[in-house]
């Protein structure tokens, strides 16, 4: 199939605007795939659509907004988008595409997809969404089986795969699906956004002297992140040594309950909740104003074969970064030297290796330099881009 005949649509949630927010190798991408296919690129309407659109690339959005600043906006419309599932077929249909990407995790749009517009369709797998914002919850135990039931059926039915963690993809594996529908391609964090620079500034502005060790947490706060376990972990720490503090980026259902719980610990202003911030920038200037960054997850099998995003952007902050181990997170520490791992959900083994951590501060630069020496070298966008437009491409050959 030669570069003029080959035709890849994009499935995407949100607009191409939030998209590069998003995913820093998406523009990228487009532009790599643009150069040797036409491209098709349809989603909901955004607040904001300022996005420079690649040469050769069509974008069209349904007549539906979604403000990704909201986590009620976004779950409503997320189950209103099925709705609209019928309007983006019949377009798709119409673009005749070889194959369909679908950007995110987005359960049984895919098969959807497949089934009405009849295209090879490919999608991101690892994180089970529905899992981490229920799974604590005794009665959804019904819906959670039904959801990994429809997760396999759909799986063997998909025609390819997009993993951040190599974990992942063996699950797909012992499903049946087969290897060359699987590709792994880790996060790629955003070189202006997340890199090395000095915001002492924004560190004294949270209330923390430079003798303090800052934990920082970034990301979407639900239930399968354990940042309840975090908080209380921290506030154990702070009792034994006052220099201890934390600071909390992001938003989500459990942000109001944690700040509850932040109170009732008596953490005072050694707790900073920084909300929902407006630019990824400022996401890595916290990064940058934190000591030892965190890559939280429960031990729950819904976080075991992912990468967080998180955890790629502290390194590329050249920071310490600490996880649990889990298998995702393992693919990319390797403990002692670019970081280190914590056993899940253990709040001894945390406070333990925190401990060690202010006791061996001399160290920090060492590790952290690693880390931000590995992203460099494996996780670029440039790299991520190519990976992706040359998997979507091998896709819409099978």
């Amino acid at each position: 199939m030669s570069g003029s005949e080959l035709r890849i649509a994009i499935f995407s949630r949100y607009n191409l605007t939030e998209q590069y927010g998003l995913a820093a190798e998406f523009e990228e991408m487009l532009k790599l795939l643009a150069s040797r296919a036409k491209v098709f690129h349809i989603s909901l309407r955004g607040p904001h659509n300022e996005a420079v659109i690649p040469p050769g690339v069509e974008v069209n959005e349904l007549p539906m907004l979604v403000d990704r600043a909201k986590p009620r906006d976004v779950a409503l419309k997320f189950l209103l988008s099925y709705l609209l599932l019928p309007v983006a077929a019949a377009r798709l249909r119409k673009f005749k595409p070889h194959a369909i990407f679908v950007s995110e995790i987005l359960p049984l749009m895919p098969l959807f997809l497949k089934v009405f517009v009849r295209t090879n369709v490919a999608t991101a797998y690892g994180d089970w969404h529905i899992h981490n914002w229920l799974g604590r919850k005794t009665w959804a135990k019904p819906l959670l089986r039904l959801v990994e039931f429809l997760d396999r059926f759909e799986s063997r039915r998909i025609d390819g795969f997009f993993c951040r963690a190599a974990a992942a993809g063996e699950r797909l594996k012992s499903w049946g699906v087969k290897p060359e529908s699987i590709r792994v391609v880790r996060d790629a964090p955003d070189p202006a956004a997340f890199y090395p620079r000095d915001e002492s500034e924004l560190r004294r502005r949270c209330g923390f002297e430079e003798e303090d060790v800052v934990l920082l947490y970034h990301g979407v706060m639900h239930q399968g992140k354990g940042l309840d376990k975090l908080l209380t972990w921290t506030a154990d720490l702070y009792r034994e040594n006052s220099r201890i503090a934390i600071i909390l980026v992001g938003g989500g259902p459990e942000q109001e309950a944690l700040r509850a719980l932040a109170r009732k610990l008596q953490l005072g202003n050694r707790s900073v909740f920084a909300g929902w911030l407006k630019t990824i920038e400022q996401v890595g200037a916290y990064c940058n104003a934190a000591d030892i960054c965190i890559a939280m997850r429960t031990a729950a099998e819904a976080n075991d074969k992912v990468v967080p995003g998180a955890l790629l952007h502290s390194m590329a902050c050249r920071k310490v970064v600490i996880g649990p181990a889990l298998r995702g997170i393992c693919e990319i520490i390797e403990h002692g030297v670019n970081g280190y791992v914590f056993q899940p959900d253990d709040g001894d083994s945390f406070k333990q290796l925190v401990r060690a951590l202010v006791a061996r501060r001399s160290q920090w630069e060492v590790i952290a330099t690693r880390a931000y020496q590995d992203v460099q070298e494996k996780y670029s966008v440039k790299a991520s881009a190519k990976q992706y437009a040359q998997a979507l491409e091998h896709f819409a050959s099978l």
